[in-house]
């Protein structure tokens, strides 16, 4: 059999673009024909039922995440959020607020307008009203040098977040904060959020005279919001912190410093040990392990002969996976979600790579005609008691090499926000008359200047989602198979 042909089949199959309708094999098998495929390559469909996993652990992303462009605080959906900030402080400006009879601390957030402004929220997101009581944590520095203190500007962010991961605080204090955001387009003023830091951290602040480092830890984890906001690096809307001086009750003097760098940290307060849930918006990823056995004997079954079949490169050929697709239960009851719209679940694979196994994100080949009819299968909050995901290199890559008695693994994570469920683009675009270039998935389209169709939200939706029905709940495997093999 000539292997090389065979081994073109995947990359064919990528531009297949309507290849998962149950009633769609005889098209496939066309479409495959139209593509000079030879006439004894024909594709078939193997379905793999009561697919039960051995395993199914979420693991989550609790390191450090830089803030530069973006950051966030609060909590929400079984998760807290803690701002961290880092800031040199120089004894010229400590001089001129220390010289007061007393003094006070503020913290200024400026929050995300794309996110704030976006014209996608719920109609009753706003207005945002709460006490928000905060616990902030500090650790601030013995007196440095001038060198010293510009070597803390220069410290390299790796660095920092590694020391986070240990984070001992010398002194901790709690403040409640009125919050108060308003609908989209009001004042520039609305869009700050002004934290008025505990009494403690600028008392001692005013005790210690000279060149200083501050590292913030800012926490709210009774927040009924994940507050977003810009990042340290923001030309004009970065994160400030400022100490005001007062001299008869009068305000004194004041000065203001923005971070060195920022970044947060996410940890979860779920309360069942048991209970499989997946957050969004901090990048957990579910793990799930399924049997070699069963799709080996569905496969043997369906062929006739055995799998799986080792020869020469120990690499099963005798077939190309053009598609396939895990169909779970799911149960949406259990879920939580703060912007209302459906979820986009993304898939991934475990498979070889120079003699290493890595994790990849799978392809999502857009199945026009069901999108059409029945929305998306990849998506949570939304009609249907079932979630398809395609797994395609994973099971090709699975296939090709179940020889070594390996198991198949897969993971998923939740996506963005999808805006609209029967949009079969997963990108935006314009629209309009042919009178402007616009670049497109790396082409150059005539359209006019107009509207912008936005398909998926820009922002994640700080969610959760219960799949502990993983475990109990069969899955179901469907494979569209190209193979050489006479009749089959």
């Amino acid at each position: 059999m000539n292997k090389k042909k065979l081994l073109l089949l995947p990359f064919l199959a990528l531009a297949l673009m309507s290849c998962s309708n149950d009633a769609g094999d005889d098209g496939l098998s066309s479409w495959l024909s139209n593509q000079g495929m030879p006439s004894s390559y024909k594709v078939q469909t193997v379905t793999v039922n009561d697919l039960n996993p051995l395993s199914a652990e979420v693991s989550q992303d609790s390191l450090p995440r830089s803030a530069w462009t973006r950051g966030f605080f609060g909590a929400l959906s079984g998760m807290s959020h803690d701002l961290f900030l880092d800031f040199g402080m120089d004894s010229a400006s400590l001089a001129k607020v220390n010289a007061g009879d007393s003094g006070k601390s503020l913290l200024f957030l400026y929050l995300v307008k794309s996110f704030y402004e976006s014209e996608f929220l719920p109609s009753d997101y706003f207005p945002i009203k709460e006490d928000l009581k905060l616990n902030v944590s500090w650790i601030l520095s013995d007196k440095l040098s001038g060198g010293e203190l510009n070597d803390v500007a220069s410290l390299n962010d790796s660095v920092w977040f590694h020391e986070l991961e240990s984070w001992k605080a010398k002194t901790t204090a709690d403040t409640t904060v009125s919050i108060s955001v308003n609908k989209k387009g009001s004042t520039l003023a609305d869009s700050i959020l002004t934290l008025e830091m505990p009494k403690a951290l600028v008392n001692e602040i005013r005790k210690k005279p000279g060149n200083r480092r501050l590292q913030l830890r800012v926490s709210a984890p009774e927040a009924s919001h994940v507050y977003r906001i810009e990042g340290a690096g923001h030309m004009s809307r970065f994160p400030r912190f400022r100490l005001v001086s007062f001299k008869n009750d009068t305000t004194f003097n004041y000065v203001s410093y923005e971070p060195n760098r920022a970044a947060t940290i996410s940890l979860s307060r779920e309360e069942c040990s048991d209970c499989i849930v997946l957050h969004g918006g901090a990048f957990d990823t579910l793990k799930v392990e399924f049997p070699s056995k069963p799709i080996l004997k569905a496969l043997s079954d369906f062929y006739g002969d055995e799998f799986p079949y080792s020869v020469g490169d120990s690499n099963d050929v005798r077939q190309a996976v053009v598609m396939a697709q895990l169909t779970f239960y799911r149960d949406d009851s259990k879920g939580e979600r703060e912007l209302g719209m459906p979820l986009q679940v993304v898939a991934g694979s475990y498979m070889d790579s120079a003699e290493t196994v890595v994790l990849r994100k799978e392809s999502y080949k857009l199945d026009k005609p069901r999108i059409a009819k029945s929305e998306h299968p990849n998506m949570l909050f939304h009609e249907g008691d079932s979630i398809s995901l395609q797994v395609t290199a994973g099971l090709r890559d699975f296939i090709n090499k179940a020889s070594d008695g390996r198991t198949f693994k897969m993971t998923m994570r939740l996506g963005f926000p999808v805006l609209t469920t029967r949009d079969t683009v997963f990108s935006p675009r314009v629209s309009g008359k042919k009178d402007s270039i616009y670049l497109f998935n790396g082409e150059t389209m005539y359209v006019s200047q107009g509207d912008t169709i936005n398909v998926l939200f820009s922002d994640f939706d700080y969610a959760r989602y219960d799949w502990t029905s993983i475990r109990n709940k069969p899955a179901t495997l469907k494979l569209w198979l190209a193979s050489k093999r006479g009749d089959k």
